[in-house]
């Protein structure tokens, strides 16, 4: 429906325009830019329209458009509080505060419940250290807003600096972590005891945090306020230890609240498997505990909660794991809910009775808790391997899950078919797991959205281009085995900004362009972003010499595949798009070379993420010994995910004998062709008569076929072409004689040619050997020109 209704004019135009500044809020900005574009032709002096075209492109970080519609709606309106905000924030993010705290405060004077207006003079009154006037503000804030967590967090920082009493800043972190939750909170909270000098309650504090957050950023930095602590340098010299003491009773978390904790579970990105399926944990927990209130009924022994948690890595397992310990001990299930990670490492030792201390060790820290353990099917051993350890570890832990399951949780995680196998060979484990959980792969937009807060944390932000670059990146790393999800977009991210480092370390830059990543940060060429090479692909492929049937084939196949992607941007469901081919036709007739073009022209148009070709024969897909070819296969066909497997010489495959270790590799193949068709596109070349054989032997192949291509001989006049164009690339003259000498020898080669005919690679081979005899003849005459064929270079049969 257009925004813009002439019948209705502007007044049903104003009545959309109010329900659309909530939606770009809610990140719809690109979704309201045509309609607003429109009512912008039709009212360009409307000051709402003005501001909403400024909010959209300031939500799609387009700043220079942004702040010129933000400006004329304020040079239109220049009451408006929304307006002057909007401004603000622009000022802001252009690093002008001076001008930024000017529109503020003027919005804030014409609208003082503005919050956003408040929170902009708020930090900037705390920036200059007016705490009392930045405190009042956030305390007005919070009135009309209790849930805002930044106002939450702003309101502890300006505690902090005030040294208000320890009781008070404690308050203010509890409230905050009802509504969200950072890294920094636990540093703050050593830090309100560290400035009234509670040494003794930081340390408590931070040898919990050592066991239960050992790699995060927050808890190394409480380790230097730990090291800056004067009062204990004597009985640090002495011990040579500082961080070797008893504390005199462990530090405990206050519990976070139930509702908190399902609040941080639920504003995770993607994950909606895994949260339908722990609120429902929690719904059934709660029922359970109100039913036996209701009832009177006396539980005899206590649940048992332990988990299995199967997925790639990065899919957010341990997050949610911390969350569970916290839900748990809101719950009143666990004591404290503490987090302890181990992997076999922590577990496995290296001779025999040290298993068993180290894994008791990790129980018992883990109690009160939950043990996490990272890759848990590398704790089972293989039958044979009678000196792993990790069977005794997995003894011990099957014995205290049973005997402490009232004490500590147990989640086993790691890769999906691992964590089956491992259940499926323990049936002791097996049956001490209450519930699996399965954590999906994020989706492109997921990803994106993590990029996008990365890249926030780190004071950047994405281009429209280095998003759609991001993609492209992100999808190459997906076709790979066991791709790392959230962690993957970390590297990449880490790389981008990195790689825009390094190329302006050396440049003149504006301050735009240290806030920003752009397409060739992530190592995309923004010229040839996203089909944009697609017309010189298939200039290229029109430019080979002959093959125009091949030519017309191919072209049907593309303009097929493009058809289907311009319908799945409209919304509709893409068919699924098994693209496996085979080409049939003798060696030279330019197989190896359209499968090579097809592999590139099919990541331009977004079918293959890659775009490489990986060529194989037999040689490099089928083994020696029993059990080695179907790795072997499976190893070349993750090669080739995200392009092209081309086998040449296909039909060697199969044998017909289920003997022959080629069986095994053909079914391998067809497994992979079917089951991961969206990741690689299949090619089988080889001699027409011998691949019909082989496609009549077996179904499970020609069923997967989509496409048969065959590749005629060249004619002697298109040998020719083949001919000239190999000598003109290094800079040779073929005379018109040379080329009636040559025409003739490709005529007589051509009339007796057999299935052995080697086609384009006899004209390259003729080539070849015409410079040869060349060479014999510049030997004898050293005036003659160097670059020129004559017919005596040319040999009389090829």
């Amino acid at each position: 429906m257009h925004l813009i209704d002439k019948e209705a004019g502007i007044t049903a135009m104003e009545e959309r325009l109010r329900g659309m500044e909530y939606n770009i809020k809610g990140n719809m900005a690109l979704s309201s830019l045509p309609a607003l574009r429109e009512a912008f032709q039709a009212y360009p002096d409307h000051p709402q329209v003005n501001y909403l075209l400024g909010l959209s492109y300031f939500k799609r970080h387009d700043y220079q458009k942004a702040m010129a519609f933000s400006q004329k709606a304020v040079d239109l309106k220049p009451t408006q509080d929304n307006y002057l905000v909007l401004l603000a924030q622009l000022y802001n993010h252009l690093k002008l505060p001076q001008d930024a705290e000017h529109l503020a405060a003027r919005a804030y004077e014409a609208n003082s419940s503005n919050w956003e207006a408040a929170k902009i003079l708020s930090e900037m009154a705390f920036g200059r250290n007016q705490l009392d006037k930045s405190l009042e503000l956030i305390e007005g804030i919070l009135k009309e807003r209790p849930k805002t967590y930044a106002s939450h967090r702003l309101k502890t920082k300006i505690l902090l600096q005030k040294e208000a009493p320890v009781e008070t800043i404690l308050a203010a972190i509890a409230e905050s972590e009802k509504y969200g939750y950072d890294d920094d909170i636990e540093y703050d909270r050593v830090y309100a005891y560290y400035i009234h000098g509670d040494f003794e309650e930081c340390r408590k504090m931070f040898e919990y945090l050592k066991q239960t957050r050992p790699l995060s950023p927050s808890t190394a930095k409480v380790a230097s306020l730990i090291a800056s602590m004067q009062p204990n340098k004597n009985k640090r010299e002495q011990s040579g230890d500082f961080f070797n003491f008893e504390p005199s009773q462990p530090y405990k978390k206050t519990k976070p609240s139930l509702e908190h904790s399902l609040e941080e579970l639920n504003q995770l990105v993607g994950l909606d498997e895994v949260k339908r399926e722990v609120n429902q944990i929690v719904k059934l927990m709660e029922y359970d505990k109100r039913r036996a209130y209701m009832l009177s009924i006396e539980k005899k022994e206590e649940a048992s909660y332990h988990f299995a948690f199967s997925g790639n890595p990065g899919t957010g397992k341990t997050t949610v794991a911390r969350i569970l310990g916290d839900i748990f001990a809101a719950l009143g299930i666990l004591e404290t809910g503490q987090l302890v990670e181990v992997d076999r490492s922590d577990l496995v030792g290296g001779y025999m009775g040290q298993t068993a201390q180290k894994t008791r060790e990790a129980i018992e820290s883990a109690k009160g808790g939950v043990l996490f353990i990272d890759e848990a099917y590398s704790l089972a051993s293989g039958k044979s391997d009678q000196s792993d350890y990790g069977s005794e570890a997995l003894e011990v832990l099957i014995k205290a899950m049973e005997d402490y399951r009232k004490d500590f949780i147990v989640i086993l995680a790691g890769y999906d078919n691992g964590m089956k196998e491992l259940l499926k060979s323990n049936p002791g484990l097996s049956s001490r797991i209450n519930m699996q959980i399965n954590f999906d792969d994020f989706t492109d937009y997921e990803l994106l959205a993590i990029a996008k807060k990365q890249a926030e944390n780190n004071h950047y932000t994405l281009t429209e281009d280095a998003e759609k670059a991001f993609l492209v990146r992100i999808n190459q790393e997906k076709v790979l085995p066991q791709f790392a999800n959230a962690r993957a977009v970390r590297n990449i991210m880490e790389a981008a900004m990195r790689e825009r480092a390094f190329r302006l370390s050396d440049q003149s830059v504006t301050e735009e362009d240290l806030v920003i990543l752009e397409p060739l940060d992530f190592g995309i060429n923004p010229e040839q972003l996203f089909g944009d090479d697609i017309k010189d692909l298939m200039g290229e492929l029109q430019a080979l010499v002959g093959l125009d049937d091949v030519k017309e084939q191919v072209k049907s196949i593309i303009n097929y595949v493009r058809a289907e992607k311009r319908r799945e941007e409209h919304g509709y469901q893409l068919n699924d798009l098994a693209l496996h081919m085979v080409f049939t036709g003798k060696p030279g007739t330019g197989k190896t070379t359209i499968a090579r073009l097809i592999s590139q022209i099919l990541k331009s148009i977004g079918v293959l993420k890659r775009g490489h070709m990986i060529e194989v024969t037999r040689d490099d897909l089928v083994g020696q010994y029993i059990g080695q070819t179907g790795p072997k296969t499976l190893e070349k066909i993750k090669e080739a995910y995200g392009g092209v497997l081309f086998i040449d010489e296909a039909y060697s495959l199969y044998s017909g004998s289920q003997n022959d270790f080629g069986f095994e590799a053909i079914s391998t193949l067809i497994k992979e062709m079917e089951d991961n068709r969206d990741k690689l596109v299949v090619i089988m070349a080889g001699y027409p008569v011998e691949m019909e054989r082989m496609l009549s032997m077996n179904a499970g192949i020609r069923s997967r076929i989509a496409y048969t291509i065959d590749f005629p001989d060249y004619s002697s006049d298109e040998l020719l072409e083949i001919f000239v164009m190999a000598a003109h690339q290094q800079g040779f003259i073929v005379t018109e004689e040379t080329k009636e000498k040559v025409q003739q020898v490709f005529a007589d080669g051509f009339s007796k040619r057999d299935q052995h005919f080697g086609n384009a690679r006899a004209a390259r081979s003729l080539f070849e050997k015409a410079k040869l005899q060349q060479s014999n003849r510049l030997a004898l005459d050293e005036e003659a020109d160097l670059f020129t064929l004559l017919p005596q270079d040319i040999k009389e049969t090829f």
